[in-house]
């Protein structure tokens, strides 16, 4: 499953997105040049947007 995270700019981005969803207990990938955000599990979607919205970030499905 991916969710593309629009405005994830920079580095600064990408771990706040990562301490965002390592609270959740979400192991996900993140790869700044397409700015994508890979996880295992369907049913960890609501958890991933929650955490990247709380964060401060856009999520787009």
């Amino acid at each position: 499953m991916k969710v593309t995270v629009p405005d994830m700019t920079c580095n600064h981005c990408v771990m706040k997105i990562q301490k965002a969803l390592l609270v959740t207990g979400v192991k996900a990938t993140i790869d700044l040049p397409t700015h994508e955000v890979t996880f295992k599990k369907d049913e960890d979607l609501d958890k991933v947007k929650k955490a990247i919205t709380e964060a401060g970030y856009t999520v787009q499905v």
